[in-house]
């Protein structure tokens, strides 16, 4: 299942060329990954550890350009021992303009080190786990 948000664009999203800046692309993917936590009840803010992205893939399709509004889908496309992976596409009036992949882990921040996924994890995210993943 595919978690969508949607994003309105302002104007100071945008830069000298006329188009929104390449740096709001990862604020967008930030809230559609944000509002997808929310949603599926991950415990992002407990105390003694932190949700943290270890890596991040962006690919710059389109540009977007202001006003408008931009939708976020996001869906999980693996769930493994010590991350998951989330596939994310941000699309406006004139198509698709970006995709994206991003690993994340759950880190004990005073061990400063990936805990295991538990069931809790697992089960919240399995919701949106794409097809044949």
């Amino acid at each position: 299942m595919i978690h969508t948000t949607a994003h309105r664009l302002r104007f100071n999203d945008t830069d000298r060329l006329g188009h929104v800046n390449n740096a709001v692309f990862a604020v967008m993917l930030e809230q559609g990954r944000s509002e997808l936590a929310l949603e599926a009840g991950l415990p992002i803010e407990s105390e003694g550890t932190a949700l943290v992205i270890v890596r991040l893939e962006l690919e710059f399709l389109r540009e977007m350009a202001w006003p408008g509004t931009v939708t976020v889908e996001t869906e999980v496309a693996r769930l493994g021992n010590r991350s998951f992976t989330l596939r994310q596409r941000l699309i406006s009036a004139s198509g698709l303009c970006a995709r994206a992949v991003t690993v994340l882990v759950v880190m004990d921040r005073a061990a400063r080190r990936a805990l295991p996924l538990d069931g809790a994890w697992r089960d919240s995210l399995a919701r949106w786990l794409e097809p044949g993943a």
